[in-house]
């Protein structure tokens, strides 16, 4: 399976000294930044797949979304406190 953006293949050559350079439009639409760190793998049984996926350092908000702000929730409990006073 082919990542495709905007109905275009994207494509990514491997260079000397094993760099592989990612598309602009790949580290634009993942939100990826220079630094980040990954983890590649690959399965002998499938020999033309690799697999990249991003070591995240900090895992701080990732959940906001399904959890909701915790600046809100903390807020709601705190306001609960002085309420059972």
């Amino acid at each position: 399976m082919m990542s495709e953006i905007s109905g275009a293949p994207v494509v990514a050559r491997l260079r000397a000294r094993n760099q592989l350079t990612l598309p602009d439009p790949i580290v634009q639409a993942a939100g990826l930044a220079e630094g980040d760190r990954f983890v590649v793998d690959f399965d002998p049984d499938e020999p033309d797949v690799v697999r990249i996926r991003r070591v995240r350092g900090s895992y701080a908000g990732a959940l906001a979304a399904v959890y909701g702000a915790a600046d809100v929730a903390l807020a709601e409990e705190r306001g609960s406190w002085s309420a059972a006073e």
